[in-house]
């Protein structure tokens, strides 16, 4: 009964905020475009200013470890072996379209680290645990941006472009937040009290922000005729990846605070920038909304699921 009280009380709140972006945006509080408006401010300028921060705020003495090292070498391995299985997996199937192929490959791989997997660990952890786990979980953002823009390249119908390919990379404002935190981490640059105050009050907005504007996305009558797809690309990125994740960490010797981060993060829902990506990149956009819309509603009961396992194994 404790293990079940400790799960629901990590995914209670974010549960609430889902349901107040949907009523929000159901009662006509905001429209669909203010939402979407909303959401760019988020991806480009909340959730940077979050990752700058927590690299920026960073204990030097606990950023680099023999088990932040040995986490992050299970997750590049666990994600990079995921991505080209399922390649060459629906490489040989001829009912979906290439679109898709690539949406529904980028959906096992990529999930919603920062916004969702970080909320999630705090909870677990509390915030005393961040300069542990920062490293870890600031370390995937790179790694998901990076496959999911080499997957949805190859998907597209067109010769494998490095320059764009690149150039998409730099540009996207998760690997530039990353980039710029470590710059001022390493070079010991300090910000005067008077401007970081403001990004860090800012950053602290990036979380329930995005989970109220993920609520007020939620169109469930518009799941239709892609189900199936939807379905496995859910069960994919809600089960199979973060059972694979436990799987390999175990052999590779993580455990306690490292392997707790490890899966919820691997663990958490599509990320919304995936939908992003996937209109910008050919992909099937409406099947990449609706795979982020409904993994982030099973999420609940999914991330409820692994705490809760998790924690009967003594494993958090």
């Amino acid at each position: 009964m404790n293990n079940f009280v400790f799960a629901l009380n990590i995914i209670f709140p974010i549960f609430i905020l889902l349901m107040i972006g949907y009523l929000v945006s159901h009662i006509g509080w905001m429209s669909k475009k203010s939402l979407k408006n909303l959401n760019g401010f988020i991806f480009r300028l909340l959730l940077p200013l979050m990752l700058f921060i927590n690299i920026y705020s960073m204990d030097k003495a606990s950023v680099v470890s023999d088990e932040a090292i040995k986490t992050i070498a299970a997750i590049y391995l666990t994600l990079i072996c995921i991505a080209s299985v399922m390649a060459l997996i629906l490489n040989r199937t001829t009912d979906l379209k290439n679109s898709q192929k690539g949406v529904i490959i980028q959906a096992w791989f990529r999930g919603n680290t920062i916004i969702y997997g970080l909320p999630v660990v705090l909870s677990i952890y509390g915030q005393s645990s961040l300069d542990k786990v920062n490293l870890v979980i600031i370390s995937i953002v790179p790694l998901i941006n990076v496959l999911a823009v080499i997957v949805l390249q190859l998907y597209r119908g067109k010769s494998l472009n490095f320059l764009a390919m690149l150039l998409s990379i730099i540009k996207n404002p998760l690997i530039i937040g990353t980039a710029l935190g470590f710059a001022f981490f390493y070079l010991n640059i300090k910000i005067p009290a008077i401007i970081l105050k403001p990004i860090t009050d800012l950053s602290k907005t990036a979380t329930p922000m995005a989970f109220i504007v993920l609520g007020g996305t939620l169109e469930l009558s518009k799941i239709g005729k892609n189900l199936n797809l939807i379905i496995f690309s859910c069960i994919g990125r809600l089960i199979v990846t973060p059972l694979i994740a436990l799987l390999v960490l175990l052999a590779f010797g993580v455990e306690g605070v490292y392997l707790g981060t490890a899966v919820s993060c691997l663990a958490a829902p599509s990320a919304v920038g995936s939908f992003t990506m996937a209109s910008e990149m050919d992909g099937d956009a409406d099947l990449a909304s609706l795979i982020v819309v409904i993994s982030t509603v099973v999420s609940v009961v999914s991330i409820f699921f692994w705490v809760l396992v998790l924690k009967t194994l003594n494993l958090l």
